[in-house]
């Protein structure tokens, strides 16, 4: 019996331009066109995803802090911080939430990240006994200034922080080249989903009779997706094209209930198990 439960740890506003972005555009014009738009879409859930299997609780992504209300949290020097705002309560960090359920913290035997952005990262501070587990290729452009230019905030990690960073070295799942096994029963696994940002993972859960594709931030919506419309984040839109793409095509295949980190309608979905179309 496999459990997955939707957790919010706060919302997340962002421009238009960044939840989608213009097909014409190249990596500098969709940053452009972020800075010059004056609209915002609705508050969006910081969601991250608890997986109760036989061989452990698995927690997918952390959330955000409300640490980025603290002045100097988040680095000045970067504009593009102003381009987004998040708002974390205390209770709403995952801890909290997690112990609002029942849980420790503590009980939580693994931490898979989809990628090292600080809406992702955040509540790691909640897990020193936990497992935790990064993409390789994702981590590589995540760290020092060049990550920090990128969304991440490595010098706000905790110090205790060495995650097993893990490579697609597995066989391929369907239409995805590759993958790597979380679980001894090969039912949780990760599958490559760049365009994003480079690196960047998505987990897969197959229970009985559906399969959970947790997307992280490979789209910020279904409809996105079905759309085939990329985010304005992206430095590689055709990458994050061909990756909806290839999603599209899994789900086609196979009964797949979609969950990205910021689509509002993802815990509705996993509540009825309601499959892509």
């Amino acid at each position: 019996m496999i459990r997955i439960t939707a957790v919010e740890t706060g919302k997340a506003r962002m421009k238009t331009a960044q939840r989608t972005g213009r097909d014409d555009r190249g990596p500098v014009g969709l940053k452009l066109d972020i800075f010059r738009d004056r609209n915002w879409v609705e508050p969006l859930p910081i969601l991250c995803y608890l997986i109760e299997h036989p061989e452990g609780r698995f927690l997918v992504d952390t959330g955000d802090t409300w640490r980025n209300s603290v002045p100097g949290y988040l680095p000045g020097w970067n504009p593009f911080y102003k381009q987004v705002s998040i708002k974390v309560a205390p209770h709403e960090e995952i801890g909290p939430r997690l112990l609002a359920q029942g849980i420790d913290p503590a009980d939580i035997s693994t931490v898979i990240l989809t990628h090292f952005h600080h809406d992702h990262t955040g509540g790691l501070d909640h897990f020193p006994h936990s497992r935790i587990i990064g993409p390789r290729d994702n981590y590589a452009v995540s760290t020092g200034l060049r990550g920090m230019m990128m969304g991440c905030l490595p010098q706000r990690w905790p110090v205790w922080l060495e995650p097993e960073l893990v490579a697609m070295d597995g066989p391929p799942i369907g239409p995805f080249p590759a993958s790597h096994p979380i679980t001894r029963d090969g039912r949780i696994l990760l599958v490559p989903t760049p365009g994003h940002v480079a690196g960047h993972v998505a987990v897969v859960v197959r229970d009985d009779d559906v399969t959970y594709f947790l997307a992280g931030d490979a789209t910020y919506s279904q409809d996105n997706l079905l759309a085939e419309k990329t985010d304005g984040v992206t430095n590689d839109p055709a990458t994050a094209l061909a990756t909806l793409r290839t999603i599209k095509q899994f789900a086609a295949h196979e009964r797949t209930v979609l969950l990205p980190a910021h689509d509002p309608l993802a815990p509705a979905r996993l509540r009825a198990r309601e499959p892509m179309r």
